[in-house]
């Protein structure tokens, strides 16, 4: 129970997401914090009073979400984006039918590429691809930086093996529905209205610390039972990591 419960707060407080939420609002990185505790005990309890209190909370971070996020057009084109389309207009092959001796021409170009349903439909695609890529959590977005975003590591890439292994193990249990939702709402919510938030997809907070928090009391529970370490030099593993952690917070905090 001890050793869980260190974990939570470890992965809650050692990465520079939840810092720069806190810096820039306390009450929205007080929020979160609440917010990710509540998912990790209704995850471990699956209890429903734990679930009453953790979804208006968690409505409430979605709320923010939309409200700090500048939102997108799905069928607005800027110059360079007109530009870009009349450029792949042009490479597409002319295609006619034959139909009774006339010549019929069919825009396929056109229907591809420019009714605005399809520009809704390939704006939200990029921006769900956009959302769900491991770099943007784990890696600044690297090497897919977008243009007048200051992109930041919001975990660290040491634990990216251990949210994969915790995201597994989650999404197999029996509050796989919940736990789905939660992931599942957030992701929608971005696709629609645009990534362009200087504080990140935070409602995937919970998610993601629940996630790592879970791989990592695996990995440990794993290890001790493999090898049999004695609970000091698991502890004594789990500070060096920190550790490295911690100077690679301090690193993104100088620069």
């Amino acid at each position: 129970m001890l050793i869980q419960s260190l974990l939570l707060i470890f992965v809650l407080f050692s990465n520079f997401w939840i810092w720069r939420l806190l810096e820039y609002n306390a009450l929205l990185g007080a929020l979160i914090i609440v917010t990710s505790t509540l998912l990790y005990l209704l995850l471990k309890k699956n209890s429903k009073h734990y679930l009453y209190i953790f979804l208006p909370l968690f409505i409430l971070v979605l709320f923010f979400q939309w409200q700090t996020t500048a939102k997108t057009s799905l069928s607005y084109l800027d110059k360079g984006e007109l530009g870009t389309q009349e450029m792949r207009l042009r490479q597409y092959p002319l295609v006619s039918i034959q139909i009774r001796g006339k010549t019929t021409w069919i825009p396929l170009a056109h229907w591809f590429e420019g009714r605005k349903e399809s520009i809704t439909f390939f704006r939200i695609q990029k921006n769900f691809s956009e959302i769900i890529d491991p770099n943007l959590y784990f890696f600044a977005n690297h090497p897919r930086e977008r243009v007048g975003i200051k992109e930041f590591e919001k975990f660290s890439y040491v634990l990216l093996p251990f949210f994969v292994i915790g995201m597994v193990s989650i999404l197999q249990r029996h509050m796989a529905k919940t736990i789905f939702f939660v992931l599942a709402i957030p992701i929608v919510l971005i696709s629609l209205i645009g990534h362009k938030n200087s504080l990140g997809p935070f409602a995937l907070f919970p998610f993601f610390v629940v996630s790592i928090a879970q791989g990592l009391k695996l990995a440990l529970g794993k290890l001790q039972a493999i090898s049999k370490v004695r609970t000091i030099q698991i502890l004594l593993v789990s500070m060096f990591t920190l550790a490295i952690i911690l100077v690679q917070l301090v690193a993104y905090v100088s620069y």
